[in-house]
């Protein structure tokens, strides 16, 4: 199935995102980060799903919080930690009166990460301890998942982006987890946990730290239990329109016997969004009608 992320339509109210999404006639919804809190939002988001059928999933920053902050569960400093594991917590809460069975969650980083920096050049000088930081990352996302599975919610962890700009920013440490296939094994072996693999992600990683993108996907492909979708120059994360000539593009169609459920997390104008939804989830059809008559 086909999701398209909140943040592809660039509104400061979900229920206006749900608007657009509604005439458009896309109706599988991720939440993400990119809207304001108010507070009729949990209503909103009830009567959109009575009125109009929403199917919703939920990714990282949402609901969003009253105080911006950046979610870190890797964080050694306490507020910050605290408040990522009772984001997600609430998180649930609301997945729980939505009837929403999905959450996806961020991998954590190794430095304190500003607000507006996710993405984009990291200047803070506050570096954790690895190993710390990896079992604080560990316990939170263990009270996380034993939370969710109390309350049928299926928990996925997503791989982080290690852009070129702050990989020479940290004289080329690494100090964000989980960016490729060597990284996201070691994880494996200190925590089980279902991969949502962001191709995006994993192109603009692969190109900072030298690495053969396709082999890197083909390495994770056991793994793999969801897809973010998105386009970008290897540089930096763009959430650009997806073309058929990009190397992304070949990756996704190398994955698309996995049959996992796909979210599209571009920007761009509407008409332009709705166009590569459409497109992307034809694809999906197409190999599943295959599939099914073979």
């Amino acid at each position: 199935m086909l999701y398209l992320s909140s943040s592809a339509i660039q509104k400061k109210r979900i229920s206006d995102v749900l608007q657009i999404c509604a005439d458009c006639g896309i109706h599988n919804i991720e939440f993400s980060g990119g809207t304001e809190y108010y507070e009729t939002l949990v209503d909103d988001l009830l009567q959109w799903k009575k009125r109009k059928n929403m199917n919703y999933v939920c990714h990282a920053y949402f609901p969003p919080p009253k105080h911006d902050f950046v979610i870190n569960l890797a964080s050694c400093n306490d507020e910050i930690y605290q408040r990522s594991l009772q984001h997600y917590m609430n998180c649930i809460d609301l997945l729980v009166k939505l009837n929403c069975s999905v959450l996806s969650l961020h991998a954590g980083f190794l430095v304190e990460v500003g607000i507006g920096q996710i993405g984009r050049e990291i200047t803070a000088e506050i570096i954790y301890d690895r190993s710390k930081a990896v079992d604080r990352f560990c316990s939170a996302y263990q009270k996380i998942s034993k939370k969710a599975e109390e309350n049928h919610i299926k928990v996925y962890l997503e791989n982080n982006v290690l852009n070129v700009g702050n990989f020479q920013r940290f004289h080329h440490n690494n100090y964000f987890l989980m960016t490729d296939y060597d990284s996201i094994k070691e994880m494996k072996q200190e925590l089980e946990f279902d991969l949502l693999l962001d191709l995006g992600h994993l192109y603009v990683s692969c190109h900072t730290l030298k690495l053969n993108y396709i082999e890197e996907v083909r390495s994770l492909k056991q793994y793999v239990k969801w897809l973010h979708l998105s386009e970008n120059n290897g540089i930096i994360d763009e959430h650009r329109i997806l073309t058929q000539e990009s190397p992304i593009f070949q990756a996704f169609m190398e994955l698309l016997d996995l049959e996992v459920n796909v979210t599209l997390e571009v920007k761009d104008s509407i008409e332009n969004v709705k166009k590569n939804y459409e497109w992307i989830d034809q694809i999906i059809n197409d190999k599943k009608n295959n599939k099914d008559d073979s």
